[in-house]
């Protein structure tokens, strides 16, 4: 009996946790992302020397925006060296990147729910 019971515990598939394809996605895309963020730093002052320039593209316009978009909002702080500031882009790219998330995600129930 207790083999019997042994042998339908091992014989249970192993499930393994549902991965989200379009995190996964969104990351990859942000890997290729390459961009020239025209910004100086200097005694905590942020100065734009010229435009935020994407040199590589994500593939994704939204996603290429929004990294220039919050490249941007952290330019018009004030940051006491480039370690805050990238800390400050990577804190507003994640936030802006759930939003866009959940704007697309919105966006497909719409229309499947036309369908």
């Amino acid at each position: 009996m207790m083999l019997a019971a042994l042998a339908q515990d091992v014989a249970e598939p192993v499930v393994e946790p549902a991965v989200d394809n379009e995190i996964v996605v969104i990351a990859q895309r942000l890997r290729s992302l390459r961009l020239s963020p025209g910004v100086s730093i200097r005694k905590g002052v942020v100065t734009a020397k010229s435009p935020c320039k994407i040199k590589w593209s994500s593939g994704d316009a939204a996603i290429d925006a929004l990294a220039c978009d919050t490249v941007a909002l952290c330019a018009t702080r004030t940051q006491p060296s480039r370690k805050t500031f990238n800390t400050c882009v990577e804190t507003e790219a994640v936030a802006a990147i759930r939003l866009l998330l959940a704007e697309r995600r919105a966006q497909d129930a719409g229309e499947g729910a036309e369908l």
